[in-house]
């Protein structure tokens, strides 16, 4: 809250957390895979599937065979299938054994050569340019083209390929033909490629595109991981800074006690976020009996701090000067307290009753609550009005506070708090109210102060829907005499 607890590591401040984690990770190179790797993959994973079709559908297409080509040459036509498939099957197996690179390709273009040519073999047997055997080229190329993600360029080598070994094979072969035949299965031919070619470009710059959302849906997730981190990180120092915070505020409160002839009993219950009540029972080295209670404006470390000062100014001061008044220590303390607020240039003040007890009266200086008053011979609560200023708002409090008597029978008992009572709000928005704690403090005056204290504790914790702000209660007893 006030000074940072020494421990084995201390917490980041949260800006500083947030700045340490995410400026070096956001601003590095993030290693990822180049889209060339990435296309080779593809190519490499669909040249499997390409030539597991291969495999299937070149010996299954003897079916076809078997009712439409001629019977003797069925068996030519399954050697060529068979050691077509035998291949493509080798290929299968080389693509499994091997990892993709920038030659990964080229398996296309094998698949290609081998298929063509077997069906180009088919042609030359049934009569070369004649042959409607011809079609199962615009197989392949569909095949291959638009299967594998690679680029136009190749779906366009590749067409021409199986076309120029269509032409070459066929020409060398010197067979009578129809030109009209030759030039409708070239224009199909031709057009296949075509075709296949601009899927291929399509197809290619849409694998770009989707390899750059993804690239770019990766950087936003580092950075979405990143800034989450670093949030954690920031949040756990913050609340390390809180939990520190926390325990020295409840650490310092002291524990109830006899003054005099007054028994004095406190408790205080924080809420989530450091809050900056406060209120402290003193017996000075003179024998002087004091008590002081209070809230800072806000909430967080610096609500602390402030608290601190206060109780480090009231201490000092009641012990070091004896036999000053309560608007006296007042003073000084709003002094102290002032120049300290302008220093760390903080709009913060504070609301403080410093008292001091005698015999059989408290005598008051400052700005709080008001004090209830339970009476013992009556059972009634009496309200006491609180005049006077608040720590820190002016710098001469000397015209604002006077020091106010409230006498206290046998057994009578002030209640003092602080507005985390008052100003709890239930469900519906009502507040708890000072009438409340009035009538609540004339039903359990008479009880043990540990009792009365619970009591009251246990009937606001169930009023209010949420604590949103500290709850403190002192109750002071005027014991009777002895003898």
């Amino acid at each position: 809250m006030v000074a940072p607890i020494e421990t084995q590591s201390s917490p980041l401040p949260a800006a500083d957390a947030v700045e340490s984690i995410s400026s070096p990770l956001i601003s590095a190179p993030r290693e990822r895979t180049s889209f060339e790797a990435y296309r080779d993959g593809i190519i490499h994973d669909w040249s499997k599937t390409v030539t597991m079709l291969g495999v299937t559908l070149i010996p299954l297409f003897l079916v076809l065979d078997y009712f439409t080509m001629p019977g003797e040459l069925l068996h030519r036509f399954a050697w060529y299938r068979g050691i077509a498939t035998v291949a493509v099957l080798l290929q299968y197996f080389a693509l499994r054994a091997t990892k993709p690179s920038r030659h990964s390709y080229l398996h296309g273009y094998f698949f290609t050569l081998v298929v063509s040519y077997m069906i180009v073999r088919m042609t030359l047997d049934l009569g070369g340019f004649d042959s409607a055997y011809y079609a199962g080229l615009n197989l392949v190329i569909v095949a291959v083209d638009v299967l594998l993600p690679w680029r136009a360029i190749h779906s366009a080598v590749n067409g021409l390929i199986v076309t120029a070994m269509y032409l070459a094979i066929n020409g060398q072969a010197h067979q009578p033909f129809s030109t009209p035949t030759l030039i409708n299965n070239l224009y199909f031919l031709v057009a296949t490629v075509v075709i296949a070619t601009a899927i291929s470009h399509t197809k290619y710059r849409l694998i770009e595109k989707e390899f750059s959302l993804r690239a770019e849906l990766l950087d936003v997730n580092v950075v979405l991981d990143t800034s989450r981190q670093a949030l954690k990180v920031a949040r756990d120092a913050l609340w390390s800074e809180m939990e520190v915070a926390q325990r020295i505020q409840t650490a310092l409160l002291p524990a109830n006690r006899t003054l005099g002839g007054f028994e004095v009993c406190a408790l205080m219950r924080p809420a989530d976020e450091v809050g900056g009540d406060y209120y402290d029972i003193v017996q000075t080295r003179a024998g002087e009996h004091w008590l002081a209670i209070g809230d800072v404006s806000g909430h967080g470390v610096e609500s602390g701090l402030v608290m601190m000062m206060t109780q480090t100014s009231i201490l000092s001061t009641v012990n070091n000067q004896p036999g000053l008044t309560p608007s006296a220590v007042f003073r000084a303390v709003n002094a102290t307290v002032r120049e300290n607020l302008s220093r760390l240039k903080t709009g913060r003040y504070m609301t403080l009753n410093v008292i001091r007890l005698h015999d059989d009266r408290m005598v008051v200086a400052g700005k709080h609550q008001d004090f209830l008053i339970w009476r013992k011979a009556t059972g009634k609560v009496e309200q006491v009005s609180n005049e006077g200023c608040w720590v820190g708002v002016i710098d001469d409090t000397g015209a604002s506070i006077e020091d106010q008597e409230i006498a206290l029978g046998e057994r009578d008992a002030a209640l003092l708090f602080t507005d985390g009572v008052t100003e709890a709000t239930a469900a519906s928005g009502e507040m708890f109210g000072e009438e409340r704690l009035a009538s609540l403090l004339a039903r359990v005056g008479g009880l043990s102060l540990p009792d009365a204290l619970e009591a009251v504790m246990g009937e606001v914790g169930r009023f209010q829907q949420k604590q949103a702000d500290d709850i403190t209660l002192m109750l002071v007893r005027r014991m009777p005499r002895a003898g």
